[in-house]
């Protein structure tokens, strides 16, 4: 429907490197460098200014980039419509998952009803993690993604997307697995003096409550962060570093463990969807259907006994004298 080259071109315009843009595309950097300067040659384009540093749209890369993320969204668009007509039976729900959003406990509920709801086709869609991407994807929510799976504060999300809160996530801290707190079950503020912490840059919520906390103990070291993705991760476990996590992120990175924190005050973000503002039917009943079955998943019937028959009555109290 387009020329698949402008995705190398607007990620590299997002990530400000070709290395980042072939991370998030899961191609290499020498690919990416070829589409777009290809691209660039082909139409006699000067999209970037590059350097050691990385890449900067020039002011006509910036204007084309924006204009062709509505061409690329209505491209899509029209291709999903055109798959949506040909699928007559089903209607198609596209969750995005990513390496801090896998989706894992959306799946396992969706399985509980595995068969019952055929109208329904869940699709899994690849994501990048990059905050600004993210909150590209947040924002039109129904056009390329129609759900994520995630951690959020409440409200953070009111006017942007519609959220439905299934579980809490409290935070927790990941700690490389050769530190001497791994091999802890909990943790206390105590327990984290004398250790550099990452955590993300003062915004709101429930992180800015654990920022609270921590900086009343001097011997903690704080180290700011814009957001998470796999570097950050990385350096945490070359760096000897601590890191605020969630459980969400448990098996995230293989030299991690997550370790939960006894802290003085409860620090729990809800997990659960977010979903357009306006869904369409499928969404809505999936969203629906999801609701029921994490409320199952907690709220379970309680184990049913047989009722017991005047023989096994006597039975039992033949039994208790006996005992006697």
């Amino acid at each position: 429907m387009y020329d698949r080259r402008l995705d190398a071109v607007i990620a590299a315009a997002q990530t400000g490197s070709f290395a980042r843009a072939g991370r998030r595309l899961h191609i290499s950097t020498p690919a990416v460098v070829k589409q777009v300067n290809t691209f660039e040659k082909e139409h006699g384009l000067t999209l970037f200014e590059r350097s050691r540093s990385g890449v900067t749209p020039t002011k006509a890369g910036q204007e084309f980039v924006e204009d062709e993320q509505m061409i690329v969204r209505q491209c899509e668009e029209i291709l999903r419509r055109a798959q949506r007509r040909g699928a007559t039976n089903s209607a198609s729900v596209r969750l995005g998952v990513s390496m801090l959003r896998p989706g894992c406990r959306i799946l396992d509920l969706w399985q509980r009803d595995a068969g019952k709801h055929t109208d329904i086709r869940l699709e899994l869609v690849s994501m990048p993690d990059d905050s600004e991407a993210i909150n590209d994807i947040i924002a039109h929510l129904g056009e390329d993604i129609d759900l994520i799976s995630t951690a959020f504060d409440a409200g953070y999300w009111d006017g942007a997307c519609n959220t439905l809160a299934l579980d809490s996530e409290p935070l927790c801290v990941a700690v490389p697995r050769d530190h001497a707190l791994a091999r802890r079950a909990r943790l206390t503020l105590d327990d984290l003096e004398g250790t550099r912490i990452r955590i993300l840059k003062r915004h709101r919520g429930a992180n800015d409550t654990v920022r609270d906390l921590l900086e009343h103990h001097s011997a903690i070291e704080l180290i700011d962060i814009d957001h998470y993705d796999l570097d950050t991760f990385n350096d945490c476990a070359e760096s000897g570093d601590l890191l605020i996590s969630k459980p969400m992120w448990a098996g995230v990175h293989p030299q991690l463990v997550n370790v939960a924190v006894d802290w003085p005050e409860p620090i729990v973000m809800h997990y659960g969807l977010l979903y357009p503002t306006d869904p369409s039917p499928a969404i809505r009943t999936f969203v629906t259907r999801i609701n029921e079955l994490a409320l199952s998943v907690r709220n379970p019937r309680p184990y049913m006994t047989k009722p017991k028959t005047p023989q096994s009555t006597l039975r039992e109290k033949s039994r208790e004298r006996a005992a006697l």
